[in-house]
């Protein structure tokens, strides 16, 4: 049922949800990928904007995918570059990953409603 969902989603036939993206880790990786895409996954659980957050573990081919994503992160290290909408805005410790992807997408989620992109209010439960 998820892949089915995922499969309207991309084809624009379902709306489309929160999207967490993540490098399935290697030995470029300097941070265990699994752990902080999990972290963020059970921060923005319940949160129904649109948006693709990317969880990237290197600094080779991370910035690409954090890049292209609506908020993504690129670690190595022992610190991450928080991108927002293409760009990079800080670099945080590591240990400040997750809570400032958290609070990043708290904030594009309330500038969509502004800009009447959402119907509605998302639900965002953060643990």
């Amino acid at each position: 049922i998820k892949v089915g969902i995922q499969i309207l989603e991309s084809l624009n036939l379902r709306r489309r949800r929160l999207e967490i993206v993540s490098c399935p880790s290697c030995g470029r990786a300097q941070v265990d990928v699994y752990k902080l895409a999990d972290q963020v996954t059970a921060g923005l659980e319940g949160m129904e904007v649109p948006l693709r957050v990317a969880v990237m573990g290197c600094v080779v081919n991370g910035p690409g995918e954090a890049r292209e994503a609506d908020l993504g992160v690129a670690s190595g290290n022992g610190k991450g570059q928080i991108f927002v909408k293409g760009e990079v805005i800080k670099t945080v410790p590591e240990s400040k990953i997750v809570e400032t992807l958290i609070d990043e997408a708290l904030k594009l989620a309330g500038q969509m409603e502004k800009d009447g992109a959402l119907s509605g209010s998302p639900a965002v439960t953060v643990v």
